[in-house]
């Protein structure tokens, strides 16, 4: 039994939100889920489609709410005050997913974005539960393209050995935060039940999928150089320097989830057995299905996330003959920016897909505005993907009329 009737969970569809949503309708407690894209959760789920940074849809949400579970999914603090002083009250928990790095002894502002969320719903005035994890678990999803289509994962420090956690775990001590007393005013730290190399993961997602993988060490300053694309210098110094110091000193391990749910935390090889088929090769079949559905529902992070990072386009329609090929979504993508700069794309059909050997084909019609001349109309072509190991290495577009400037580049 729980002494709360209703709860919300933001970042209700992410990997650990999707399982307190799951647990905690199983103790009977009413939920409301908040993600960008809501239309994911089950029935007899409250859906909100917002960002939590969205402080009217945020007001909303947390009205009569006994309980908050807080995932905050961005790099930097910003706007967290704001957001904490909404849900955050005296006598309403609100349980954060935290970082395992959080040191109590250190200010905010160098316990980095985790800390500083921290103190923002510290200073809410609410029953604050911090859960700091160790690494997820879910994080070497990231190895899966690499996985997929046969080639080495590379990594920096692959004896670097780190406690990484099953995102049930997390959702499973979030759960008992939430729904029962005593747990106010705790930081928790939450890991794994051992230790685990990097290239001792990689060998077990391996074994897993059935399939030979291999590890391939990356230097500092290539791995620094990647990780700048989407982290901040500092973050991606301090992870490195972390993660090197793991060589010889292994990330601890601590037996908190067994003392607070009653079941041992689960060990990373049957984290890796859950997730065999995320490693294995995606049929054609299905990556076509998904990649039409993801156009038919306005994911386009989807479709993008089933090509090749080298996937190759060929459009000479919309190069004028001067560059045939591109090579590598960064410049798929900039050209795509390019051609719809001036276009509003009102809507978009997709009819398919029509399959064949290694090949799959999509027919688009986009319906488009030319904003300067204010010219509304269709564009149509069809686009022809090759697939090798579960990815889209290639694109060939024909366009049923050659595009103007404006028209649309990639899809």
């Amino acid at each position: 039994m729980t002494d709360i009737k209703q709860a919300l969970v933001i970042g209700a569809t992410g990997n650990i939100g999707r399982h307190v949503v799951a647990l905690l309708r199983a103790r009977g407690v009413a939920v409301r889920g908040m993600a960008r894209d809501a239309s994911g959760l089950p029935e007899g789920v409250e859906r909100v489609g917002a960002d939590v940074r969205d402080l009217d849809a945020l007001h909303a949400a947390v009205q009569d709410v006994d309980a908050v579970l807080l995932v905050w999914p961005f790099m930097t603090a910003d706007g967290v005050d704001d957001v904490a002083a909404v849900i955050g009250r005296p006598g309403r928990r609100v349980v954060y997913v935290s970082a395992m790095s959080v040191r109590d002894d250190a200010p905010p502002a160098r316990n980095g974005v985790w800390g500083q969320v921290e103190d923002a719903i510290r200073r809410s005035g609410a029953d604050w539960t911090f859960l700091r994890a160790s690494g997820f678990a879910t994080n070497t999803l990231q190895w899966a393209p690499a996985i997929r289509a046969g080639q080495p994962v590379r990594v920096p420090y692959p004896q670097a050995a780190r406690s990484l956690i099953d995102e049930r775990d997390i959702a499973a001590v979030a759960v008992v935060a939430m729904t029962s007393p005593g747990h106010a005013g705790h930081a928790y730290t939450l890991t794994g039940p051992a230790a685990v190399t990097q290239a001792e993961q990689v060998r077990l997602i391996g074994v897993a999928a059935g399939l030979p993988v291999l590890v391939e060490e990356v230097g500092h300053d290539e791995a620094r150089a990647e990780m700048s694309r989407w982290a901040e210098p500092a973050f991606a110094d301090a992870a490195l320097g972390y993660w090197a110091s793991l060589v010889a000193e292994p990330e601890r391990v601590t037996d908190t989830v067994r003392q607070l749910t009653g079941s041992a935390a689960r060990p990373f090889a049957q984290w890796a057995g859950d997730h065999a088929a995320d490693f294995r090769p995606t049929p054609i079949e299905e990556v076509a299905r998904r990649y039409v559905e993801a156009f038919r529902t306005g994911r386009m992070e989807r479709a993008l996330a089933l090509f090749d990072p080298g996937v190759v386009r060929v459009a000479p329609a919309e190069t004028g003959g001067e560059r045939t090929e591109l090579r590598g979504l960064p410049d798929i993508l900039a050209n795509a920016d390019r051609l719809t700069a001036d276009l509003d794309i009102h809507a978009v059909v997709a009819e398919g897909p029509f399959v064949g050997g290694d090949r799959f084909a999509v027919r688009f019609t986009f319906d488009q505005t030319h904003r300067p001349s204010g010219r509304r109309a269709e564009a149509t072509k069809v686009c022809l993907y090759t697939v090798i190991s579960g990815a889209i290495v290639r694109e060939e577009v024909s366009y049923f009329d050659p595009p103007s400037p404006g028209s649309p580049a990639v899809a």
